[in-house]
């Protein structure tokens, strides 16, 4: 199976895919083939027919030929996760369920508040047909204190994640601060493989910081942001080499 992997200390790079039909999405890929990109999320709460299972099919198939070499992210981001669109607990894992066995997909990322109530079989379904599951939480709001953080983190190693990722509004410095060490703070408890953020304006130094703080993956943006506070890939690409060390 692929993994995520730090080299030489640098967090690898992901960047979103989130046009609306397939003929934008392949444009996209497009762009993002000319980048510094490891790892491709197509944000599937985008697209214009998430409901049809047989467009999602084949425009995913069309993504994944264009790619070159990068690691292919499913996601679809809920309403109540800052997502495009609401979904049904049993819409979500019929979704997931569909693209699992068509061999397109490296990564899913499925919400801890879901995979809660659906159970580890989805997450054990992923593992077998290979794909690399990332458990997430996202807190548009606020940045939760230390204890519930590293709770979270502990129920997503319980349940069979091979990547956490936690992203959480800052309301202050000391917010940004906190969540950056957050990855330190939870290695006593487990050795989960991290992906950490702090949004907005106030947080972006926490994006560029993972060869610092362990986390595995940044977002960044080519042209439109897929949420506050991503950085422009180039700058985002050039930052993390002048920060690596090795």
């Amino acid at each position: 199976m692929k993994r995520l992997e730090q080299i030489n200390g640098k967090p690898k790079i992901c960047v979103s895919l989130t046009a609306t039909n397939q003929e934008a999405l392949l444009q996209q890929v497009e762009l993002i083939n000319q980048s510094p990109v490891d790892v491709v999320e197509w944000r599937v709460d985008y697209f214009e027919e998430s409901d049809d299972l047989e467009k999602v099919c084949a425009t995913l198939a069309a993504i994944k030929a264009q790619l070159v070499d990068q690691l292919l992210l499913f996601t679809f981001r809920t309403l109540e996760e800052g997502g495009e669109k609401a979904i049904s607990l049993a819409a979500y894992k019929t979704l997931y369920q569909t693209i699992a066995p068509t061999g397109m997909v490296d990564m899913v990322d499925i919400e801890l508040k879901r995979i809660e109530f659906l159970g580890r079989s989805l997450i054990q379904e992923m593992k077998a047909a290979s794909i690399i599951v990332i458990l997430s939480s996202h807190d548009f709001e606020k940045t939760p204190d230390d204890a519930t953080l590293i709770f979270q983190i502990g129920v997503m190693n319980q349940m069979g994640a091979d990547i956490g990722k936690i992203a959480t509004m800052p309301q202050d410095l000391n917010d940004v601060l906190r969540l950056m060490g957050l990855i330190t703070k939870a290695r006593g408890f487990n050795q989960l493989p991290l992906i950490t953020m702090s949004m907005g304006e106030l947080g972006k130094i926490s994006r560029v910081s993972g060869a610092v703080t362990g986390s595995v993956l940044t977002f960044g943006a080519i042209g439109e942001a897929s949420a506050p506070g991503q950085i422009p890939v180039e700058q985002l690409a050039q930052t993390l080499e002048i920060l690596a060390y090795s």
